[in-house]
């Protein structure tokens, strides 16, 4: 008989795949465009943490937006979080996302924003798939974003995480923007359980686009300190730059 945890993966992925449809259904009757968007980045990092074992990572994306604002995806890369051999290896190689949401935008200039993600990890040596959910509001060049998940990496345990980024436009076609963010919650303060801990990240970016080819020169850094300061090769958080370059067709 299916426990409880299966169970609510088991409607919390029919949720999305729900999510996922509608969002399709609607971008499609509304004359949906199609891109796709390959990445060469340094190293592969996500609010702070390195996720490549200190290498570079390879990205690519798929997107469906329709004119009405819906859009639905799937984004799929290298990832490597421990070193072979490691008792808290999941052994997971590829990281293959899918994401589905709304984007719209009022008289007045404000936007908004909602959508949907799964994390999937294929061919891991336990499951660590887990789902999330965002918020987001802009004016200008000024965003924030809510991000929640009652689930973080299948641990049953809720996370949070809370975001705003500026881009001041430089001249010679150069964008910088400058971000902070914070992640709390549940996953963070089970420390015996997630080895997790609250922290806040930031990251000041410089962004110019050469022709087809994208560009972006990246400072991370995270407050983590004492026992959770990692500046080794996985799942690093420490301060470092990071490069890369993509190209969307």
């Amino acid at each position: 008989m299916p426990d409880f945890h299966q169970v609510l993966e088991h409607i919390e992925l029919n949720i999305i795949r729900l999510l996922l449809l509608s969002a399709l259904g609607f971008s499609f009757a509304a004359q949906a465009q199609i891109s796709s968007t390959v990445a060469l980045t340094s190293e592969y990092q996500t609010r702070g943490i390195g996720y490549s074992g200190n290498k570079p990572a390879v990205s690519a994306s798929l997107d469906w937006a329709g004119d009405s604002g819906a859009f639905v995806g799937t984004w799929v890369s290298t990832t490597d979080s421990f070193k072979d051999g490691d008792p808290y290896d999941d052994g997971a190689h590829i990281e293959w996302d899918f994401y589905a949401g709304y984007n719209g935008a009022l008289d007045n200039g404000l936007r908004y924003g909602v959508i949907g993600y799964y994390y999937t990890f294929p061919s891991t040596n336990y499951n660590i798939n887990y789902p999330e959910v965002g918020v987001s509001l802009g004016y200008g060049n000024f965003n924030t974003y809510y991000y929640y998940s009652n689930d973080m990496i299948s641990s049953s345990e809720a996370s949070r995480y809370a975001a705003a980024d500026y881009t001041f436009n430089l001249p010679l076609a150069i964008d910088l923007t400058l971000m902070a963010g914070h992640s709390w919650g549940e996953y963070f303060r089970d420390r015996d359980v997630t080895g997790g801990h609250e922290y806040t990240n930031w990251e000041i970016a410089l962004k110019r686009s050469f022709g087809p080819i994208n560009t972006k020169l990246s400072w991370v850094d995270t407050d983590l300190s004492g026992r959770f300061y990692n500046d080794g090769e996985y799942l690093r958080n420490d301060g470092r730059l990071i490069f890369a370059v993509s190209h969307t067709f």
